[in-house]
């Protein structure tokens, strides 16, 4: 009976210990400088090879700010396109950069993309709906 104690013990223990780490969890991936607080009514998007976060973007047609952060290893840019048309463009976003831009935007679908060394063909564009 002592031997199933230890057991049933040990098996309390390690719940127990388990339950305390998981508790201090979510820290662990802690970036080396904070991120910048985005203010309200801005578009925090984040560059990184080979995606922009969120990929899908919904706002309502008249003044945008987007504020684009490259937490990539490589420069990226912004390229905003209705069509084929070319709407606007921030080039120059190097790792740990981030860069504001405000455009007026009618309603319609909107591509952005990153045409810098081909990161478009390698997946890095998204859909922005202006309503």
């Amino acid at each position: 009976m002592l031997h199933v104690r230890r057991v049933h013990a040990s098996v309390t223990g390690f719940a127990f210990a388990a339950a305390v780490l998981a508790a201090c969890g979510g820290g662990g991936a802690t970036s080396a400088a904070p991120a910048t607080p985005v203010p309200s009514g801005v578009i925090a998007v984040e560059a990184k090879e080979y995606a922009f976060t969120p990929a899908a973007i919904t706002v309502p047609a008249g003044s945008v700010t987007f504020s684009i952060r490259n937490v990539g290893t490589q420069e990226h840019e912004f390229e905003l396109f209705k069509g084929d048309q070319q709407v606007d463009e921030v080039e120059g976003i190097v790792p740990g950069l981030t860069k504001d831009a405000t455009m007026t935007l009618e309603p319609g679908t909107y591509t952005f993309l990153c045409k810098l060394n081909g990161h478009d063909q390698l997946g890095m564009k998204g859909t922005l709906t202006v309503n």
